[in-house]
Order: structure tokens, then sequence, then C-alpha cells
């Protein structure tokens, strides 16, 4: 009978938190290579952003509204986690992605000159090794040279003077190895 008065009264629902963020295990990557999408699978509320910290590795992305991580990497790249970060307004979620890219494997290794005919005593042309794909990081030769010649870890170089008597032709098997 007096009157009326009135108040403002502001109500914010916030969604579920999102929960259970994971991800699909990644394998190696390999460098120059698109990868398979990995689609995140989350429960609890609907996420609305996806982050991702540190930054992934050169050439790969996340979509910040849908968190897939799709792309192709450009760097090698050595392991390394990722943390992925699914909000909305209720809050925000994590998980933890380990990513590694590897470098394209070595191919179509091959040395100049190929073969060489040498003498005891006498020193060979140094082989110089010469390889496609990725960078060469390390060079390994079975059997063991003979005495005199030196076979470079680091480089696959043959080099030396030959001190051992030997007769006939021996083959010998040179790998070049890189993380791929």
């Amino acid at each position: 009978s007096g009157g009326n008065t009135t108040a403002v009264v502001s109500i914010t629902v916030n969604d579920v938190a999102p929960s259970g963020l994971s991800y699909p295990a990644p394998s190696a990557y390999t460098k120059g290579t698109a990868i398979t999408n990995l689609t995140p699978t989350v429960s609890g509320g609907a996420v609305t952003s996806y982050s991702v910290s540190p930054a992934l590795p050169a050439g790969l992305s996340i979509d910040p509204s849908t968190g897939v991580i799709s792309g192709t990497p450009t760097a090698v790249t050595a392991q390394a986690n990722y943390t992925i970060t699914a909000s909305n307004s209720g809050g925000n979620t994590t998980a933890v992605v380990s990513i590694t890219v590897n470098d394209v494997a070595p191919s179509n290794l091959t040395f100049a000159p190929s073969t060489q005919t040498v003498r005891q005593g006498s020193a060979i042309s140094t082989m110089v090794p010469s390889a496609a794909g990725g960078v060469v990081t390390s060079y390994s030769i079975t059997p063991t040279l003979p005495a005199g010649l030196t076979f470079n870890t680091s480089t696959g170089e043959i080099t030396g003077t030959l001190t051992a008597n030997m007769t006939g032709s021996v083959t010998y098997t040179i790998t070049a190895t890189n993380s791929g």
C-alpha cells in the first residue's frame, strides 16, 4: 500500500567445465610428410576454444575451435611435450601430447669412386659418400676395413694407405643413419 521498489539481479549460468581431454598417442612423424589429423576426445561441457603451449613444431597447427592438430612438419624436432587446453565458460581441462619429428631417412647411398684396386703400401683415392633423403648423422661399415685404411663414422669417407697384404676382392656394407 506504500509503493514498490525494484532491484536488478544478474544471473550467469556457466557451462559444465570440460573434462577428460585426450588425444590419440601419436607416433613419431617425418619431416615433409603430412600427419594424420589428431582429433581430441573430451567429456563434460562443450568446448569453446583450444590452445597449446609451447607452440607446436613448425608446420603443425591446432584449430582453436575444434582442437584438431594437423599439418606437415617442416623441421626436425626432438621429442617434446605440448600442453593442450580445452576451455569453456565453466573452466578448462588439459592434456599433454608428445610429438617427435624425425628427418627423412637417407636413401640411395653411393660412393665416388665406388670401386678401387689398390696394392699394399699404396694410398687409395678418398672415397666420398653421397646420399639422398635427410641429412646423414652417422655411418657404419661391415666388415672392418683392412689395416691402414680408415673409415670416418661422421663423414663416411674412406681414406688411407693399405698396409695389409691381401688378395682378392672384398665387398663392404656401409650404412647411413639419421633420426628417420
